[in-house]
């Protein structure tokens, strides 16, 4: 039998105090996981669980992050489950094999997988954004006064808290 020392433990309290999310806030204690609580993209549509601990040191943050992982691979094997049959068009693949002078390099299709610069205004007033990333909460925070770029800005990434 092994004795395992509390390192770096965070109380419940603490890490809801300091604003800690992700695997450490829920290796604390706290069952939170954003996915779960805004209902947000697909989550809702698949089983699986939140993982956490009671213990809040650095083992119970590491058997809460195996936990995720395991969890991550239900997730996607349900995903793979749902996916429809049938064939699909991969437009990059055809453009390659067909060559310079390929349909595929017509203008219609110029903007098919390209990143295009955002053209769209910011409405007036204030919006925050959340999703959970590996590390936590990721939240950006944007002011906009009907103009293509926001009037402020803020991000808000897991890591400075947590760390």
């Amino acid at each position: 039998m092994y004795l395992i020392a509390a390192v770096s433990a965070v109380s419940r309290e603490d890490a809801i105090n300091w604003g800690i999310s992700g695997p450490m806030l829920r290796g604390s204690g706290v069952k939170w996981d954003l996915r779960k609580v805004d209902h947000y993209e697909c989550y809702d549509d698949f089983n699986w669980e939140i993982q956490w601990d009671r213990a809040g040191d650095c083992f119970a943050r590491y058997i809460v992050r195996i936990g995720e992982m395991r969890e991550s691979v239900k997730i996607i094997q349900q995903a793979l489950k749902g996916l429809p049959g049938g064939a699909y068009e991969n437009l990059e693949a055809q453009r390659m094999v067909a060559g310079y002078k390929s349909e595929w390099n017509g203008f219609d299709y110029q903007f098919i997988a390209k990143k295009v610069a955002p053209t769209f205004k910011i409405p007036q007033g204030e919006n925050y954004v959340r999703v959970e990333s590996g590390r936590g909460e990721l939240g950006i925070y944007i002011i906009g006064d009907d103009r293509i770029f926001p009037w402020r800005w803020k991000i808000r990434p897991a890591d400075f808290n947590n760390l």
